[in-house]
């Protein structure tokens, strides 16, 4: 049996979202799961091209997003890119910083949903 080892219960979802590069582009995503660290999206090809500025550090960007309390903005750091098909990329986002409600929004969706 596999032992789960995520500091933070993970759940499904299938929320639109909005990803800001550090550019300022945006790219429509879909968030397919979220925790309280970090959140799993997926999108069209647009996402292969991100990048981080000159290509030296890691990748950072906004994710903004609605929660049904709320919308939330949060500021993450891409640690890894999956590309599914030609037209289908996924990102596994940590999240850095947001402010102390969206946590508190994210914990309670979380535990909400939990099954």
């Amino acid at each position: 049996m596999f032992d789960e080892r995520r500091i933070y219960p993970r759940v499904a979802c299938n929320l639109p979202a909005e990803l800001e590069t550090s550019t300022g582009e945006s790219i429509d995503v879909r968030i397919v799961n979220l925790s309280r660290g970090g959140f799993y999206v997926e999108g069209d090809a647009s996402l292969v091209g991100i990048e981080s500025p000159q290509g030296v550090g890691p990748i950072e960007i906004w994710l903004h997003f609605g929660l049904p309390t709320s919308a939330l903005h949060c500021h993450c750091r891409v640690v890894y890119k999956r590309r599914h098909a030609h037209d289908h990329v996924g990102l596994g986002l940590n999240l850095i910083s947001t402010d102390h409600q969206a946590i508190e929004q994210l914990d309670d969706f979380v535990g909400n949903n939990l099954q």
